[in-house]
């Protein structure tokens, strides 16, 4: 039930936007699609509800602006981080150490070159055996500005990876750079037997 020059209609506006808000799951072009097709849909219902369309249209790019804000500005986030150091050690697992190394941060290629990088990884993988048939996210550590490293945010992911011949750790190291997290480094080692007493 509408109100033609009154808050009911601004209320049903509102509503719509929240409602395509979360429909299209944070789509900016598919939400301002959608409540434009509202808003001209109340246009065509509503004779002389100019003030109306006004305050809509405000509200409107108040909720453009807020979603194009939080868009742009993503901090970043412990899935990003793990989703990050899985995809790179999956290079390590598919024999592309090269890529590895490719796709590494600068700050890693400064104190490592490339046939050093694909030695290095070749072997530990060697001692492992090959690749896991699991691995589980353990552990994270993260630092913003720590007194030991470059300046930045700096985190590492630790897994534990069932390779054939020994069960192992895994660490990749990680910097937050250009609004993604970069690899910077990677360090394994046979998990010790525990002793049955």
């Amino acid at each position: 039930m509408r109100e033609v020059g009154g808050e009911m209609m601004l209320k049903d506006n509102v509503s719509i936007i929240f409602l395509e808000t979360s429909k299209y799951g944070g789509d900016m072009k598919k939400i301002l699609e959608a409540i434009s097709i509202g808003i001209n849909a109340d246009r065509g219902m509503a004779s002389g509800s100019n003030t109306v369309s006004v305050i809509a249209k405000l509200v409107l790019l108040c909720l453009s602006m807020s979603l194009a804000l939080h868009a742009v500005a993503q901090p970043p986030s412990a899935d990003a981080a793990i989703d990050s150091a899985l995809q790179w050690l999956k290079l390590a697992d598919s024999g592309q150490v090269e890529k590895m190394w490719e796709q590494s941060d600068p700050l890693m290629k400064r104190q490592l070159e490339q046939t050093a990088w694909v030695k290095y990884v070749g072997n530990m993988r060697s001692q492992l055996g090959p690749p896991p048939e699991r691995r589980i996210w353990q552990s994270m550590w993260h630092q913003i500005d720590n007194p030991n490293l470059p300046r930045g945010e700096f985190t590492s992911v630790t897994f534990l990876s069932s390779y054939s011949n020994a069960p192992a750790w895994e660490r990749v190291s990680l910097v937050w750079t250009n609004e993604h997290w970069t690899p910077v480094g990677y360090q394994s080692g046979p998990i010790a037997a525990t002793v049955k007493q």
